[in-house]
């Protein structure tokens, strides 16, 4: 048999079953999730995240691309050889100073070359050919050229020494280089003299 009368702890349940809610009051619930955010502590984000963050930031940006710039220009400068300019002409024998000064005025009283875009391969190379060549031809022109009479004076003083070989070569070469002179007379003269 039961007895029917309630007890202390039937009053306790009773009485919790009539102000239950099933969930703690919202002031008490934003007020544990405030000192639970306060206690965790904040992540730190991994390096590629920190470079990322300080990179977006707009005065960083240009000393960025600055300091991109300047690298890729030296490695660009440091890899590049150095090329030398090379020409497919044979030097030109010396000429006189009058010789030189006529394919000179000769050279500037030219029409100007077409341009090479314009002109076939191998006539762009024939004209960059003779630019070198009125190139060289008018450094021969500022140059100070030795006479035909200091040449034969130079000939006369290997014969003196006994070098006819190098006298004999020296000859050719100023028959080669004045061709409307009578280098043969003048010799004479200047050993006379």
């Amino acid at each position: 048999m039961t007895d029917a009368r309630p007890t202390p702890e039937d009053e306790m349940v009773k009485h919790f079953h009539e102000h239950a809610t099933g969930e703690p009051p919202a002031h008490l619930d934003s007020l544990i999730l405030a000192v639970a955010h306060t206690e965790t502590p904040v992540p730190k984000p991994n390096l590629w995240r920190r470079w990322v963050q300080v990179c977006q930031k707009p005065r960083w940006q240009v000393g960025f691309a600055s300091l991109v710039g300047v690298a890729l220009m030296l490695a660009l400068v440091q890899r590049t050889p150095e090329q030398a300019p090379g020409y497919d002409v044979v030097p030109a024998p010396k000429a006189s100073a009058p010789v030189v000064k006529k394919e000179a005025s000769r050279a500037l009283a030219a029409p100007a070359a077409p341009m090479a875009d314009d002109v076939a391969p191998a006539q762009s190379e024939s004209i960059n050919a003779e630019r070198a060549e009125e190139a060289k031809v008018a450094k021969r022109a500022t140059a100070p050229a030795i006479t035909l009479d200091e040449q034969l004076r130079e000939v006369v003083r290997l014969q003196n020494a006994g070098q006819a070989q190098a006298a004999d070569t020296l000859m050719k070469a100023l028959h080669k280089r004045f061709p409307d002179e009578n280098v043969e007379a003048r010799l004479k003269e200047l050993q006379r003299n």
